[in-house]
């Protein structure tokens, strides 16, 4: 196991939000399609029921934003984590008071610069910029205009209906800002939908499932989803398959039984062999086992 894929984070902060939000580990295990094993791992910083830590990173995080918890807060390494299950959008830092510091100066340490020389340099910047503006100014005089409404150089242009050749520099630094795009920006809390992670392969079975009598063949299961989600399946001989159901899908799945099921049992309607199986809060991972038909 690499180390580095291994995340120290508060554990404890999950059973305590859970219980807070009065939620049990078998509804947070149908919500997140996870066993009551692998929702107990999680809380308690185990490795039981995964089987890589890149799994259990997947899960942890669905687990955070089911929560509606602060992922920052949680995550204590998040340098190699961040990495895996996390998109990341790198944005530069800008200085929004009076003194903006441009990007070269960044590395720059001025404390070895020369009072002097700052000095110098500051005083070329400001003359160019007067230079600059006077030169625009003499050569669009029909910009000039006494009247307070009109503020930017767009709105003069237009109210003296003429073509004016603009400084793009100049009237990109000049440009007013419109009161929408100037508002507060809220943290809205996160409803992007929870991800499935399909576990089948490595989480124990919660019901095993078989009736005598069977009226049709063992060779498929019939599904049908009373609400969109997302199961997958694995058969006797490893055949897996993940499928994406809406609500009303009727599905018929075939291979070679036993088949082994991860599905969400409030959401789903399962049927094997000509008889309904009976689903229960927590049966997220079902057995479905085959009895032989008696052909008189």
């Amino acid at each position: 196991m690499n180390k580095k894929n291994i995340v120290e984070y508060n554990h404890k902060i999950l059973s305590e939000e859970r219980k807070k939000q009065k939620k049990s580990l078998e509804s947070i295990s149908n919500e997140l399609t996870l066993s009551v094993d692998q929702v107990k791992s999680l809380e308690n910083n185990l490795m039981h029921g995964f089987i890589t830590p890149h799994f259990k990173n997947i899960a942890l995080k669905r687990y955070i934003n089911f929560l509606g918890l602060d992922f920052n807060k949680i995550i204590s390494t998040d340098i190699e984590f961040k990495k895996e299950v996390e998109e990341v959008e790198e944005v530069e830092e800008i200085d929004t008071g009076d003194k903006i510091k441009p990007p070269f100066l960044s590395k720059l340490n001025i404390k070895k610069i020369p009072n002097h020389l700052i000095l110098i340099i500051s005083c070329l910047i400001i003359l160019l910029i007067i230079i600059q503006n006077s030169n625009f100014d003499q050569e669009n005089p029909n910009l000039k205009t006494n009247t307070p409404e009109i503020n930017t150089i767009k709105e003069k242009i237009i109210a003296n209906n003429t073509q004016i050749p603009i400084n793009k520099d100049f009237l990109e630094n000049n440009k007013t800002i419109p009161k929408e795009n100037t508002q507060e920006i809220k943290n809205e809390p996160d409803t992007t939908p929870i991800e499935f992670l399909c576990s089948i392969k490595s989480a124990p079975i919660n019901k095993i499932w078989s009736r005598q009598n069977p009226d049709k063949p063992a060779d498929y299961f019939h599904i049908i989803s009373l609400k969109k989600q997302s199961i997958c399946t694995i058969d006797n001989q490893g055949r897996f398959k993940q499928y994406d159901l809406n609500k009303g899908t009727k599905l018929t799945h075939r291979g070679e039984p036993p088949f082994k099921i991860q599905l969400n049992p409030s959401m789903s309607e399962l049927y094997f062999q000509g008889w309904k199986v009976i689903l229960k809060e927590n049966d997220t991972f079902i057995q479905l086992n085959p009895v032989e038909m008696n052909i008189n």
